[in-house]
């Protein structure tokens, strides 16, 4: 199972279009399992858990990389501080003011709705590319 995790984020990198290296395949790795949506710092603790030592520069280098090629989604908490989301499927972020956590919530039923919704009513030439809902609680 874990060669076909790495096998999996290598593949996702070049597909993106960027050299798989060890660090971008790590740092992919960690990201696509925890469900936490860690910040830069949280994710370079789980990774050198995991005996993948790298500075946090590094890691915000790959992690802005990852998000201007699709592969993960940036968002902020209610702190304003940035975290990460290695999953890029649809899905609503919750976010919860008392404990700062940040949620995820899959209901495919809502994703159909609201992609027939907007597809009747965006302006002429307009499509979809993502869809991001947040809710606040």
């Amino acid at each position: 199972m874990k060669n076909e995790k790495i096998t999996l984020c290598t593949e996702m990198i070049r597909h993106a279009g960027l050299k798989a290296t060890p660090q971008r395949i790590s740092v992919l790795k960690v990201l696509s399992e925890l469900k936490s949506h860690p910040s830069a710092e949280m994710l370079m603790e789980e990774l050198e858990t995991q005996g993948h030592v790298m500075s946090v520069g590094t890691i915000y280098n790959i992690l802005e990389t990852f998000s201007q090629k699709g592969l993960i989604l940036k968002l902020k908490d209610n702190q304003e501080v940035m975290r990460f989301d290695g999953n890029t499927d649809f899905h609503v972020h919750v976010y919860n003011k008392i404990n700062d956590d940040i949620l995820d919530y899959f209901d495919s039923n809502l994703e159909v709705m609201l992609k027939d919704y907007f597809e009747g009513n965006l302006p002429e030439g307009l499509s979809i590319n993502r869809m991001d809902v947040s809710l606040y609680a």
